[in-house]
């Protein structure tokens, strides 16, 4: 019977070896970015050695990146407070978008040491649905949970939109659409592989043409509309997915329970959260205008707009 333990499972083992890096010279790689983090004043925290881990592997081990994204990490919920700022899990307004959304990494990897994640509404009222504390579950709380826990080789995105209606699809604006694509390229490191969508209405057509205007070219080719079930799962395997698709893991219901109890063990730690800012005055180097109060400046501007 699946548990709590058993939500990302991975092969730590597999991953390094991938990377050809031996324990010891893990050890060596956590260490020169804990130590260059401890340099970094403005920075709220030394982070644990598996968060550092799991930030190199997405970095593909790249000292300078790893540091960049990293300080991204805890910057970007300045940058874009819609998205981390009040989305505590235990909070009402989150525990709302655990009934009406399924936001599930499962549990097994894929043969290329992938982590798929399962995005679908429920039939609900669209009023009901605040598409910021969906980016904040996922880009957030889940991520958080990933950066203790998880280790892969990729990410895989399945968005079945059966229950997508108009008055939920239209709240998708350009700029959120491009704040999400900030937080995947910046904090993700584009780990982001393949998005694949399926049950997809003929009024979702638009939006999916301009959002591949707004998206790098690197995420724009990976993604990916199914007229069917079937057709996807010529590229996502369906033995991993839950039994509501045919699969072998448990069904989304059961899935959803034990991310919430999840969410639950992590609540000391969503709760220093809260209080995690970077002090900007501290920062060793100041960011360049077009990383800081660029972005920021023209998330501002265009939602006042």
């Amino acid at each position: 019977m699946l548990t709590t333990k058993d939500l990302l499972k991975t092969d730590r083992r597999k991953i390094r070896e991938h990377w050809k890096k031996s324990d010891a010279q893990m050890e060596i790689e956590i260490g020169i970015i804990r130590n260059w983090i401890k340099t970094q004043k403005h920075l709220p925290e030394v982070p644990c050695d598996k968060t550092i881990e799991y930030f190199l592997t997405n970095c593909k081990f790249s000292t300078e990146k790893t540091k960049r994204t990293l300080d991204m990490y805890y910057t970007v919920r300045d940058l874009i407070p819609d998205f981390y700022e009040n989305k505590h899990p235990g909070s009402d307004r989150m525990k709302l978008i655990n009934e009406v959304l399924y936001t599930l990494p499962l549990p097994e990897l894929t043969e290329n040491l992938h982590r798929i994640t399962i995005f679908k509404l429920n039939d609900v009222d669209p009023d009901t649905f605040d598409i910021y504390d969906h980016a904040g579950q996922f880009l957030r709380n889940l991520f958080e949970i990933k950066t203790k826990e998880d280790l892969t080789l990729g990410e895989i995105f399945v968005m079945d939109c059966k229950h997508a209606k108009f008055a939920t699809i239209i709240k998708c604006t350009p700029m959120y659409v491009k704040k999400i694509a900030f937080v995947l390229e910046n904090v993700w490191a584009n780990r982001l592989n393949e998005m694949h969508l399926v049950n997809v209405p003929t009024y979702m057509d638009r939006l999916i043409a301009l959002s591949r205007t707004l998206l790098s070219k690197k995420l724009r080719e990976r993604i990916y509309v199914h007229e069917s079930l079937d057709d996807m799962f010529k590229a996502v395997p369906q033995e991993l997915l839950p039994s509501d698709y045919g699969g072998k893991a448990p069904s989304m219901d059961e899935l959803k329970k034990l991310w919430i109890a999840k969410f639950k063990e992590y609540t000391e730690r969503f709760d220093k959260m809260e209080e995690l800012k970077v002090n900007e005055k501290l920062r060793p180097e100041k960011m360049e205008n077009s990383e800081l109060l660029g972005y920021h400046g023209n998330f501002k501007k265009i939602d006042v707009d």
